[in-house]
């Protein structure tokens, strides 16, 4: 499975491509988009969406991890990031991707194991599950990164609770098929039996009347 995350950001939007096989999971490809303040908001997005397009197009994902935006204090920096996340959210709509979407809260608790971690440690623990030689950089790159991990773990968690789940159904199965045979042959044995009882009984009367006939004659 290959998975796009996202950091969304108007000024500079993370992204970063990861590659599952079992349990192994693997950086392809990282990367920034950076916009100018100055540049017009429609051409911000428009680079956005467009940068992201060719990396799904160069790497193939099926998949999209993007972070949710946190409406803390700034509400004005909270609407700018939600604008580059619509961009993101297009760009991957538009190449048919599945999209899974996290809190920095949920992400960090995914990666590190506690979601009050900082970024440092996101970033010690990417480069470790990621197997990478350097930190990745910038820092929006790391919590890309981090948000295709947090997927991939969700994706792989959920395919072990679904087997797990199937092979549960399937023994409840079994069983059932083998409380009904035994069912059908306790059914079939009580039927034999009464079947030989009556025929048994059905000959001593006839034997019984027989014997009464020859007495009285």
């Amino acid at each position: 499975m290959v998975i796009l995350g996202v950091d969304p950001g108007l000024a500079h939007t993370g992204w970063g491509v990861v590659e599952t096989r079992g349990s192994l999971c693997r950086a392809r490809a990282y990367g920034c988009v950076t916009t100018k303040a100055s540049a017009p908001l429609s051409q911000r997005l428009g680079a956005i969406f467009d940068e992201l397009s060719l990396a799904i197009k160069k790497y193939g994902p099926t998949q999209l991890a993007i972070e949710k935006i946190f409406f803390g204090d700034n509400s004005r920096s909270a609407i700018a990031t939600a604008q580059a996340r619509g961009a993101a959210l297009v760009a991957g709509a538009h190449a048919g991707l599945e999209v899974g979407e996290y809190t920095p809260m949920q992400i960090k608790q995914a990666v590190v194991g506690t979601g009050s971690a900082d970024k440092r440690q996101v970033i010690y623990m990417v480069r470790n599950v990621l197997e990478l030689d350097h930190d990745p950089r910038p820092d929006h790159c790391a919590d890309a990164l981090a948000a295709a991990v947090c997927h991939a773990n969700l994706m792989r968690t959920q395919a072990i609770t679904r087997d797990h789940a199937a092979v549960q159904m399937l023994e409840q199965e079994q069983a059932q098929q083998r409380a009904d045979q035994e069912a059908a042959r306790e059914i079939t044995a009580a039927a034999t039996a009464a079947h030989t009882y009556g025929g048994t009984r059905d000959r001593n009367v006839v034997r019984h009347v027989r014997q009464s006939r020859r007495s009285t004659i």
